[in-house]
């Protein structure tokens, strides 16, 4: 039967409470056909691929517009057309997550007519290879931090490499709720996606992460795989960032990921509840991955929700005909280490959960109150009980940086047990070798340090700077 483990948790991170403006327990919405898309040819975790349509063909949705060769080098994954209509440009564009990347721009000719791929009559007889190359011609190998393996080097390594599947079911991101409303709404696509994913890589041990606060799934968990014991699932505490590659790893496995490294350095997979349902869908659908569920959230949206999205949808579609109407900042993916936006044109892309839109910061009542006495501090002491008033969240704490008073609150909520205040003073003052000695790559840039700062101190830019220096030096 299935392994139960006992509950796990890791030292560090920090519970966030509920936010202004969070889509509580919304049911997923499938947002309107875009009439335009803008495709990015680089998705997910994926080399650029080129493109294999030009300005005027005619595409169907889910036609493969974009692929390159495989090569163990450059890992990729082939890019697919989210409407049906006809190609009107190619171009180069800034990606929404940095960098430039070419991009499809297809006019929609209000059809939506479907280029599926032939699902098998029984996924079940079908060998890792087969299940690998159903998987890497729909795109789903493009998802996680480390891309899926398979035979067509959509990841660094390849399957016969892997020694454990892990299932992230752990959302511990402020605002993201639409992955756990999947969870619920799409379960047996989940389950069974899930066992496809097993099954392409060789029929590996299965580790499920799963937050104990969703007694109902855990459940369910166990009465589905009662007689699998080649899979245990794990309680954890839902505290962020649990839901890290490294830091789930180290949590279920007791496993160091090496700096500068990806969860397939150590014979592990990681893939979150989007990814199984992706590949349940082109598996067992013949749908390929043009859709995901995303987040519409934040203090400036006027109807959060979560919502069924095609990849390329700019911005401007959901925050606009969805009735999200915003007056504040973009930021893309994660509030605390996401991209900020301020171009509406800007695409979705496979690897967003999240939009969020959030209030210019303001004036403080009592500025010289401190951490703990307002609602955007980063305590739980203040109305921050639901019940009595949801905390805020805003652009950027209130007033200019400050010295380091060397609280040691970094320290404290440091999920890789560093010590940011040094490794941020480091980077700002060019000693990147010292930066180096106390472990600048293994930061996962969560963006807790920087959040917890009372001095204002933005730790995780720091951070970022001083390894964008260290690898231009090393270039």
């Amino acid at each position: 039967m299935a392994v139960l483990g006992s509950l796990k948790t890791f030292k560090g991170g920090h519970y966030f409470g509920l936010f202004e403006g969070t889509p509580r327990g919304k049911r997923l919405k499938t947002a309107p056909t875009p009439q335009r898309v803008i495709i990015p040819l680089r998705q997910g975790f994926s080399a650029e691929v080129a493109p294999v349509v030009k300005e005027g063909d005619r595409v169907k949705t889910g036609q493969i517009i974009g692929r390159a060769e495989p090569n163990p080098k450059k890992p990729s994954t082939p890019v697919h057309a989210s409407i049906s209509g006809r190609v009107v440009k190619i171009d180069k564009r800034p990606h929404p997550l940095g960098g430039e990347t070419l991009c499809v721009h297809i006019e929609s000719d209000g059809k939506d007519d479907w280029a599926k791929l032939n699902p098998p009559a029984n996924y079940e007889r079908l060998s890792p290879e087969e299940l690998g190359r159903i998987l890497y011609e729909a795109g789903v190998t493009a998802g996680g931090q480390a891309g899926f393996p398979t035979a067509y080097h959509s990841a660094f390594t390849t399957p016969e490499k892997i020694r454990y599947l892990i299932i992230n079911a752990v959302e511990t991101e402020p605002f993201c709720e639409a992955t756990d409303q999947l969870l619920y709404e799409e379960f047996d696509k989940f389950v069974n996606g899930m066992k496809i994913l097993r099954q392409a890589l060789g029929n590996v041990q299965v580790h499920i992460g799963l937050g104990y606060n969703k007694p109902r799934i855990y459940e369910e968990l166990i009465e589905r795989l009662e007689y699998y014991d080649w899979c245990t699932i794990h309680q954890l505490r839902p505290k962020y960032p649990q839901h890290d590659d490294a830091v789930l790893i180290r949590t279920l496995l007791g496993v160091l990921l090496p700096q500068r490294g990806y969860a397939t350095d150590v014979g592990c997979v990681v893939q979150d509840v989007q990814q199984c349902v992706a590949a349940y869908e082109a598996v067992v659908e013949g749908k390929p991955f043009v859709e995901r569920v995303v987040s519409v959230a934040g203090s400036a949206i006027q109807e959060p929700g979560n919502y069924r999205v095609r990849v390329g949808t700019p911005l401007s579609n959901l925050l606009e005909n969805n009735n999200t109407k915003c007056n504040g900042r973009i930021v893309l993916g994660s509030v605390l280490r996401g991209q900020a936006q301020d171009d509406l044109n800007t695409p979705i892309t496979k690897e967003i959960s999240a939009v969020i839109v959030l209030r210019e910061a303001e004036r403080e009542l009592f500025p010289v109150a401190g951490p703990g006495f307002d609602r955007d501090s980063f305590t739980g002491v203040y109305l921050s009980v639901p019940w009595v008033r949801y905390k805020r969240a805003t652009t950027s704490l209130n007033g200019n940086p400050r010295p380091c008073v060397r609280c040691g609150f970094c320290v404290d909520v440091c999920p890789q047990n560093l010590m940011p205040a040094l490794l941020g003073e480091y980077s700002a003052h060019g000693l990147l070798s010292e930066a180096q000695d106390m472990d600048l790559f293994a930061c996962i840039e969560c963006g807790l340090c920087a959040y917890v700062c009372p001095s204002k101190i933005p730790l995780l830019e720091q951070i970022r700077e001083g390894k964008r220096k260290i690898l231009a030096e090393a270039a």
